[in-house]
């Protein structure tokens, strides 16, 4: 995760991370697989099983499929 200082050889720097999904939210291919075992109250995941996609938000007790309006 670090790469040698191109200014001082004696330090290290962080390297760029490359992300394919920069929002960080986990992408699943089925409504299945994005309610994972064990999250966290306020885990988001996301499905494109349906095409246009889904958001699910772990609220505690159960996976709630997020309500989305198209603007």
């Amino acid at each position: 995760m670090y790469k040698v200082d191109p200014n001082d050889s004696t330090k290290s720097i962080p390297k760029p991370l490359v992300s394919d999904n920069p929002s960080f939210i986990q992408t699943f291919a089925t409504d299945a697989a994005a309610q994972v075992a064990n999250p966290a109250k306020g885990t988001m995941t996301f499905s494109y099983e349906n095409g246009h996609g889904d958001i699910f938000v772990y609220n505690g007790t159960a996976w709630k499929k997020a309500e989305l309006v198209a603007g």
